[in-house]
């Protein structure tokens, strides 16, 4: 239970930080996602059913704060983490570098993925949507992905105690 429930209010948490502090920034744009770069590091932490349903409970919580449809975030999240758990093995995510990629392209789909669900709901001519992708999203990508690094070293200080496993503390005694 304490797996779930402590990145279950970590994520409230952020998600107060990024509705509240975070946008009072100057420029919208340059907003980056930390409740999305928090659900790409848990797919580190959780196997792919209690991560799933986790990711689902904080885009949840991201729609309610949003006040957009409901549903996009409750929608894209779970899938994100299912797609960063099936690309997490086959990657090295342990530079900058990686990371920064990792979080761009994440941040990137998710936005590609909620302006498809956009147009099959509501079809509106792409020459309207390309211009937000260009001034919106590409910008906030690109920032969230230069967060990610940072925030996956500070996540990782804090999580490295609360999730050890018991064979790992055997070890570290012998």
């Amino acid at each position: 239970m304490k797996r779930f429930v402590l990145p279950f209010f970590a994520g409230i948490l952020f998600l107060i930080l990024q509705t509240t502090l975070l946008s009072f920034l100057p420029i919208q744009r340059i907003r980056p996602d930390i409740l999305l770069i928090l659900t790409l590091y848990l797919t580190f932490l959780f196997p792919p059913i209690l991560g799933g349903i986790l990711a689902m409970f904080l885009g949840y919580l991201m729609d309610l704060f949003s006040g957009s449809a409901l549903g996009f975030y409750t929608f894209s999240r779970p899938l994100l983490f299912f797609a960063a758990h099936f690309f997490k093995e086959r990657f090295y995510l342990e530079g900058f570098s990686a990371q920064f990629l990792f979080g761009f392209v994440f941040a990137m789909s998710e936005g590609v993925l909620i302006l498809v669900l956009l147009n099959a709901l509501q079809p509106v001519s792409l020459e309207n949507l390309s211009p937000m992708l260009f001034t919106f999203f590409l910008p906030q990508s690109f920032f969230t992905g230069l967060v990610t690094p940072f925030l996956f070293s500070l996540f990782q200080k804090v999580s490295s105690p609360l999730f050890r496993q018991p064979e790992q503390e055997i070890k570290e005694r012998a």
